[in-house]
This record gives C-alpha cells, sequence and structure tokens, in this order.
C-alpha cells in the first residue's frame, strides 16, 4: 500500500450517552462523519475500525484488546433515563485483528493482553450508533494504559509511543479510532449549568478555549517533531490542563491519535463548546 493509500487517523470527542438519543451539533457532525467513511472506496475503503476509548484503561499499565467476534454493550454509567440501558448496537469484532494488534504491542515491547469478558463501552456505541448505525465491517475495542501515577509528560510520551506502534495497521486496511473528549471536567458541568440558567444562555468555563487551542496547535502542527513537543512539554506545563482534564484518561486518547498520525497533516474537523467540555475532533492523514 502507498502512502496515498494509507488509511486516516480520527480524534472524536464523545458526550454522555444521552447523545445517542438527543440531537446536537455534534450528533450531525457524526452523521456527517460516518457518510464520509462510507464513501471511501478501493484501497482506502477500511476493512476493520480499531478504537480507543477515554472509558477503559488496562491494569497495571497493561493494554487490553477485546478479542471476541461479538461485541457485547457495557453500560458504563448510571443515573440516566431507562431506555439507554436498552440500546443496542449491531457491530461484531475481528479476532483476527485484536490478535495482530497483540502481536505487534508484544514486538515493540508494550504490554498487552486478550479481553473477552468486558463490553463496548458507550464512548465507542454512543458515537458509533451516530456515525455507522449499522455498520459493515467489525470493529475491535482496545485500552489504554493505566498511568495514573506517574509524571504527566511520561503518561503523554507513552501514549504516543502506543500510536506509532499502531499507525502500521494504517497500511493494512485499518482505520483507528481515538474517542476522548477535548476538554473534559464533569466536575464542573453542574456550576455553569446553574449559572447558565441563572443568565439565560450558555455559560462556558474560561479554561475550555485555551486549552482547546493548545489541541489546535498539536493537530496543526506543520511537524511530527513539533507536533510531539507541544502535546508532551507544552501540554505538561499548561496550567489550563488539570482544569481541562482533572483526569487525563479523556485526553489520552489523542495522543494515541497524534503518535499513530506520524507526520501526517491534521485537520480540526469540529468544535462545540458547552459548559466545561469541548467537543473538538480532528482527522490527520485526511485526503483532502
Amino acid at each position: 500500500m502507498t502512502a496515498a493509500d494509507r488509511l486516516p487517523v480520527y480524534f472524536i470527542s464523545h458526550a454522555g450517552p444521552n447523545q445517542a438519543v438527543e440531537k446536537s451539533t455534534t450528533a450531525d457532525f457524526f452523521e456527517t462523519l460516518g457518510k464520509k467513511w462510507e464513501s471511501f472506496s478501493g484501497p482506502n475503503k477500511p476493512t476493520s475500525i480499531l478504537v480507543l476509548s477515554g472509558h477503559w484503561e488496562g491494569e497495571r499499565g497493561v493494554v487490553k484488546v477485546r478479542t471476541s467476534e461479538t461485541n457485547e454493550l457495557y453500560y458504563d454509567f448510571y443515573g440516566f433515563p431507562d431506555e439507554l440501558y436498552k440500546m443496542k448496537y449491531p457491530s461484531v469484532g475481528s479476532p483476527k485483528l485484536a490478535n495482530r494488534v497483540l502481536e505487534i504491542l508484544g514486538k515493540a515491547g508494550i504490554p498487552a493482553e486478550a479481553e473477552t469478558k468486558r463490553g463496548v463501552d458507550h464512548g465507542v456505541w454512543v458515537p458509533f450508533l451516530r456515525i455507522l448505525p449499522t455498520p459493515q465491517i467489525p470493529i475491535v475495542q482496545m485500552s489504554l494504559a493505566e498511568m495514573r501515577h506517574q509524571p504527566d509528560e511520561e503518561v503523554f510520551e507513552y501514549h504516543i509511543r502506543l500510536g506509532k506502534v499502531l499507525g502500521q495497521l494504517r497500511d493494512e486496511g485499518v482505520l483507528i479510532v481515538a474517542s476522548g473528549t477535548a476538554v473534559h471536567n464533569l466536575r464542573d458541568i453542574g456550576a455553569y449549568m446553574r449559572s447558565s440558567q441563572g443568565v439565560g444562555k450558555m455559560q462556558v468555563a474560561p479554561y475550555v478555549a485555551p486549552f482547546d487551542g493548545l489541541l489546535d496547535q498539536i493537530a496543526l502542527a506543520k511537524t511530527q517533531e513539533e507536533r510531539e513537543k507541544i502535546a508532551v512539554k507544552d501540554m505538561a506545563a499548561s496550567k489550563y490542563l488539570r482544569s481541562a482534564h482533572p483526569s487525563l484518561d479523556h485526553l489520552l486518547p489523542f495522543h494515541v491519535a497524534i503518535g499513530a498520525a506520524g507526520g501526517d497533516e491534521g485537520k480540526a474537523l469540529h468544535k462545540a463548546f458547552m459548559l466545561s467540555m469541548s467537543m473538538s475532533s480532528y482527522s490527520f492523514g485526511e485526503a483532502a
């Protein structure tokens, strides 16, 4: 496969499970993105999809990969309407792709294990219900590495490296999708929701736009070296980091995406700020 045939990489921002049924600009974007994917043809037509979600971190730093043929859903949320716990997403897995992922991670010295019990979480099936309501190709979910007690720079570097290893799958018909949230502070949502009600319009936390702008700098950087420098050193030093992400789980899929992207051109595909969150999404290596 030539560089022109290499499949792109995507970072998408998912919201809560209600995104599966409620109207929003992000839901509209997902539907448009799905039509784009379905239009891919020839060597650019994916044979399978590999997804990482901010809702799954492998234990003890070990990356987990779902090897099941079926994709049972994991309703990993609480206090939502009953209808959301009854939703289905008719996708299948791919033991072939899963085992290929385990193979390349093992060769790269990244600890990884097969997972057969855990279902596909809402960081995957909620956005994918909008993107590909009736998927025609297998979808495999894998985890991030749990590194909560490591320095931020080390965590960022590790997940970029993870992405670099996975990047070779782009030449094997695999579409890589990293599902997180560009800015994700659930602790502040209530406060900004109340202040929005008080003034009659949505209030956005002051750290949302600046941190989202940092992601833009990274995605739109002209070289891989510049991109990784901003994503590691500048991001770790950002005064907005821990306001935008009290925990890093929804940010790290972005680092996996830029690792898999290599030096490919990045594009900002979608912007939406709400309360203490940003729903920005990006592509890397996407044809013009």
